[in-house]
């Protein structure tokens, strides 16, 4: 039975986005998927997911029976990863959202893998200290990864958190539990990627302490070697990031991509630099953080979120990882 989409709890924004494409009832949204919704729409993958479980429930029987505190408390169930940069996290609200697939773009050099890296030290924060207590799966397609800056990392951070404790509870917070704590695979080809995103949740079913997923970088092996099919592209991204939406979902983790950045030729001739993959692309995560440097300075901009204002907020790169200015 066809149903007015006005009838649904869905958001100001996304009825507005909904009717300007021309979807009106339930049915409308009939044999649609997530990132075909989002393309048609211009919405983020997410909303897609969210918009379609709502009118669409596949054995959810009590999906729309759940209070407003309810969805809160889910949302809560796990604290944001923090960056070690306090400047970072208070534009982040806490830190790295789970739940979420963010993206975080930039330059060669600009300190993504670094990043990436950081978080996945800092998402083994014992719950005592007000962290995740959880490990990560490090995916790497670009072989960038580098054990011994791991290593500095997670000594900074077990020094750190060592200093603060108030007691012994921690005494077993070393970096080699670190290390361990730290899953790792490497990606030579983007058919070994799509096979290992697609086995992610029966991984995550194995190692249920993985709060945190990274992709390092999504680009590499996307950005050549398929002549001109963009559009074969187009569907085998939007596949990647469907599964990963659905994966943060169901198993309360993080998910970070890493993007490289590419170049924009305007009509008038001039150029400026934008992220890789391609506009549609653009509207496949959640959050997305470009991360830039010149001699003098690094830089994170907060370009897109759902709940968050755009904001710029400087940072840097020591020995001990990612910190403030």
């Amino acid at each position: 039975m066809s149903r007015d989409l006005s009838t649904f709890p869905l958001s100001q924004h996304a009825r507005f986005k909904l009717q300007s494409s021309g979807f009106s009832t339930s049915e409308d949204l009939l044999g649609f998927r997530p990132n075909e919704l989002a393309t048609e729409t211009g919405i983020s993958v997410q909303e897609a997911l969210d918009i379609l479980d709502i009118v669409h429930p596949l054995n959810k029987p009590n999906v729309l029976s759940c209070s407003a505190h309810d969805v809160l408390l889910d949302e809560n169930s796990r604290p944001p990863i923090s960056t070690s940069c306090k400047g970072l996290d208070a534009v982040l609200k806490g830190g790295v959202p789970v739940k979420k697939v963010v993206e975080i773009c930039g330059c060669p050099g600009a300190g993504k893998t670094q990043m990436c890296m950081q978080l996945c030290v800092n998402v083994q924060i014992p719950e005592s200290l007000g962290g995740v207590g959880g490990e990560a799966f490090f995916i790497d397609s670009e072989g960038s990864f580098v054990v011994q800056r791991l290593v500095q990392m997670a000594n900074a951070c077990v020094k750190h958190c060592k200093s603060i404790a108030h007691d012994t509870s921690i005494e077993d917070f070393t970096v080699d539990k670190v290390l361990k704590g730290i899953h790792y695979y490497s990606c030579k080809s983007y058919t070994e990627l799509i096979a290992r995103v697609n086995l992610l949740s029966e991984f995550l079913t194995q190692h249920k302490k993985v709060a945190l997923v990274v992709v390092d970088s999504i680009a590499f092996h996307f950005r050549y070697g398929f002549d001109g099919s963009y559009s074969l592209r187009t569907r085998l991204l939007n596949g990647i990031v469907q599964t990963l939406v659905k994966v943060a979902n169901e198993h309360k983790i993080a998910v970070v991509l890493t993007n490289q950045m590419t170049t924009k030729i305007l009509e008038d001739g001039s150029s400026h630099l934008v992220p890789a993959l391609g506009d549609s692309w653009g509207h496949a995560c959640a959050i997305r953080l470009i991360l830039s440097h010149n001699e003098e300075v690094r830089q994170a901009h907060l370009f897109k979120s759902p709940s968050m204002a755009e904001a710029k907020v400087n940072y840097c790169i020591t020995k001990d990882g990612v910190r403030d200015v």
